[in-house]
């Protein structure tokens, strides 16, 4: 999870970065101390969080947020401020802020509140990570997956489809239609959240589904209002990453394109496995039986 600090004190900033630096998983990849600076600090970085005060010298923490969301930035954002009024709180709601905490009080709700955001991981992970590892997938072998990304926006009839596999800290989409992103951090992709809930997962409407109404990728580009995704399972039953479409409009999924969604999901499999490369104790017999 990537996340910008906005905040006037350079000894409240370095308590903040201490904070943060306790889960692994979290990375700062910015500061800013001013208005203007925050907002070019931002959008050059597009974080999945803003932690932010309000009083910043110069400018306002209001207007950085008013910036953002005029900007397309969905990021999260948390304000931490000394001073609580009703007022304050309710315009900066009018902004889509998912938490409002008192800064001498309150640092360790925000890190809770962070990493209860940030996706799960399973005790099998590094096994699923071994398969990703071993999948051979250069750039120039993504065609295949997009064409099925655009299957998967035909059958659907969704604006938007990827195939995506979770590496690591990151969320590789190595097919997409309608989607101009090659990779994400992994906190911020839809599908590290539900990949293992098993089966075909579906949210009509990610405005009355808590664990997307202040997403990123729903509050700013590209506003998902539909999502749906189907696990990528290995034969050997790794969960790698999931075949996913995506509108800006609410809608559902009749059972023919729920059906379909799985059967393409299969070929997306099946793309993957010929491409797993051979176990490297199985090569080294290879290459030891050719020196025969």
């Amino acid at each position: 999870m990537n996340v910008v600090i906005v905040e006037g004190s350079i000894t409240i900033r370095a308590q903040l970065q201490a904070l943060l630096a306790r889960e692994r998983r979290i990375q700062v990849v910015g500061e800013a101390a001013c208005e203007a600076s925050a907002i070019e600090t931002i959008t050059r970085t597009q974080p999945d969080v803003v932690v932010m005060d309000l009083a910043l010298q110069p400018g306002s923490g209001l207007r950085v947020l008013r910036a953002i969301r005029q900007l397309g930035i969905g990021a999260r954002a948390i304000v931490l401020s000394n001073s609580y009024y009703e007022d304050m709180r309710r315009a900066c709601a009018e902004h889509g802020i998912s938490g409002f905490f008192d800064k001498g009080t309150q640092a360790e709700e925000v890190l809770a509140l962070l990493q209860g955001w940030l996706p799960p991981l399973r005790a099998d992970e590094p096994a699923r990570q071994a398969a990703v590892d071993g999948l051979d997938l250069a750039p120039r072998g993504h065609s295949a997956f997009d064409e099925l990304a655009d299957l998967a926006c035909d059958i659907s009839g969704g604006a938007m489809a990827a195939v995506g596999l979770v590496d690591g800290e990151q969320l590789r989409l190595i097919g997409t239609s309608g989607l101009p992103l090659r990779t994400m951090p992994r906190a911020r992709g839809l599908c590290s959240h539900v990949m293992h809930h098993g089966g075909l997962q579906e949210v009509p409407d990610t405005w009355h589904d808590s664990r997307f109404l202040d997403h990123p990728l729903v509050q700013g580009a590209p506003y998902v209002r539909f999502y749906a995704s189907v696990p990528l399972s290995l034969s050997t039953g790794e969960v790698v990453g999931s075949l996913c479409v995506m509108d800006r409009l609410p809608r559902r999924l009749r059972e023919r394109q729920r059906e379909s969604l799985v059967t393409l999901s299969r070929c997306a499999i099946n793309e993957l496995e010929a491409r797993r490369r051979e176990p490297r104790h199985i090569d080294q017999a290879i290459s030891a039986a050719m020196t025969l």
